[in-house]
């Protein structure tokens, strides 16, 4: 049976003719209302867009979506490539960074956010693979404003309480005050705040095993000295035990279901059934759909 008026859209899909069967008249398969623009519920999806998993999409596209990250992993290089080109100057401001009691109470936040990127000595690529590991998996899993929240609020955390332990330590006299004034900087405390955070968060099987493989791996070096108090020690101590109570607080947990829920259902296409992966499909998804509608309450054949 031959097309009776109306112009075929574009096919643009790349795929040879084929015919397709007339969906049923009014309702689902299942009984559930359809609207214009498709299934039941899918306008709550459509409008998920925008907090759908980072995971999604073409896999160069990652790094784009997770703000946090990049921005951490490049202060780290940033920092790096400054202590190469002028190391007089980054040593000075290494140490006016230095989270200290002292230079907390001058300017605080200033200090807390400025003693992260800077790495006083050793390789930086591993900690661009654990950072990336940790804060990216915790941003794609619960959002950046949820991962920039929990890695902070980890890192000031820890800082004041290995401060505090050093004070107390210099106070009884089992240090001298000389022991205030040291070089507390880096982004350890941050990374491992969010290391145990996406550990005990609901995430991807893949990227929880990988998470929980680095944390068995790197957790006797980040508590060596706890013992003995050490200030290095008692911060990554801490910020492993705030990362892990941030993941089991029930709005972080919240937020990570419903970003693995939305990744996990996608989009819907012409039949409800298939999903696509990508917003472009989904778009073409949908006006594909509404075409076939408009057709079919038209009494006109569908043949593509």
């Amino acid at each position: 049976m031959g097309r009776a008026g109306g112009e075929h859209p574009r096919w643009t899909g790349g795929r040879s003719p084929m015919t397709v069967r007339t969906p049923a008249p009014a309702g689902g398969d299942d009984g559930t209302a359809r609207g214009d623009d498709g299934p039941a519920g899918a306008e709550h999806v459509h409008g998920a867009e925008g907090a759908a998993s980072p995971w999604s999409g073409r896999p160069w596209s990652v790094v784009w979506r997770l703000p946090v990250t990049d921005s951490l992993l490049g202060a780290l290089v940033a920092a790096r490539v400054f202590q190469y080109v002028d190391p007089a100057t980054a040593t000075r401001w290494q140490w006016a960074m230095s989270t200290t009691f002292d230079q907390m109470r001058h300017h605080p936040l200033g200090v807390l956010v400025g003693s992260i990127p800077w790495l006083p000595e050793g390789p930086l690529a591993p900690w661009l693979m654990f950072a990336g590991l940790a804060v990216g998996g915790l941003e794609a899993t619960a959002g950046g404003a949820t991962a920039l929240a929990v890695v902070l609020g980890g890192h000031a955390g820890a800082t004041l309480i290995s401060q505090g332990v050093l004070d107390l330590r210099v106070v009884t006299g089992g240090l001298p005050r000389t022991a205030l004034h040291v070089l507390d900087v880096g982004p350890s405390y941050v990374v491992a705040t969010a290391l145990t955070a996406l550990v005990v968060l609901p995430s991807r099987r893949s990227l929880r095993a990988l998470a929980s493989l680095t944390f068995v791996v790197v957790l006797p070096v980040m508590m060596k000295g706890v013992s003995r108090g050490e200030l290095d020690a008692v911060g990554h101590t801490a910020a492993l035990a705030l990362g892990a109570l941030a993941g089991l607080a029930p709005p972080v947990r919240r937020r990570a279901a419903a970003r693995r829920d939305t990744a996990r259902r996608g989009w819907w296409d012409v039949g409800g059934n298939r999903r696509a992966k990508s917003g472009h499909k989904a778009r073409f998804g949908v006006r594909r759909y509404r075409w076939i509608r408009g057709r079919r309450e038209s009494g006109l054949d569908l043949h593509f």
